[in-house]
């Protein structure tokens, strides 16, 4: 049964996983080789639905130090402030539905933006958040999601189409069933293509 945008936001709101995503190490580490891959310590790294912070501490303990994270979750964050209280302090942790703050965020912002079993969770009324994801990217968007699977709160989508549409290009690709444990993840790697930033400075110019 679909559910609505506010049943969608609800849930995530409250929802109680936090030893379980904090386990998740090996992930992590995964996403760490696609960070150094693609930048340095000191530029400035975004994640979209941080949850309990393990993949930006982990980020943190091989010196990252420019880190933001928005969580919809205040359970989440909560756990993040007690299980991880320096990244807490250093990095930015914005409590906020994604919806509520990407578009106050300046163009071009982050050099890289990721995303971890977060944008299959967005709901078919938000999808203009991925338009707001290639404006405030600097250079680099990495998602890891699920493409195919399909329930209540899972919903399926190409992001290699998505992204390409934007203007973006696919730089890598793979399937992350074997590193993270998980069936039917993708990992995909876009670069933004120059002439990008003056699009999106027009579009939101007439809008």
């Amino acid at each position: 049964m679909s559910k609505s945008l506010g049943e969608i936001h609800d849930y995530w709101k409250h929802v109680s996983k936090s030893d379980y995503y904090i386990d998740k190490v090996g992930r992590s580490e995964l996403l760490l080789e696609y960070i150094q891959k693609y930048s340095e310590n000191r530029h400035r790294i975004l994640e979209l639905g941080c949850n309990v912070g393990r993949n930006l501490n982990h980020l943190m303990k091989n010196h990252y130090r420019n880190l933001t994270g928005i969580e919809i979750s205040e359970e989440a964050v909560n756990s993040l402030k007690k299980n991880f209280p320096t990244l807490y302090e250093d990095a930015t942790i914005i409590h906020s539905p994604i919806e509520n703050i990407i578009k106050e965020i300046p163009n071009n912002q982050y050099h890289v933006v990721f995303t971890m079993a977060v944008l299959e969770h967005i709901h078919p009324e938000s999808e203009w958040i991925f338009k707001e994801m290639a404006r405030v990217t600097k250079s680099y968007l990495i998602t890891i999601e699920a493409e195919t699977a399909k329930n209540w709160r899972l919903f399926p989508r190409n992001y290699k189409v998505i992204f390409e549409n934007l203007g973006m290009k696919q730089i890598e690709a793979n399937t992350g069933e074997k590193e993270l444990g998980l069936g039917a993840y993708t990992i995909r790697v876009f670069k933004k293509q120059k002439g990008l930033t003056k699009f999106f400075s027009k579009m939101f110019q007439r809008n």
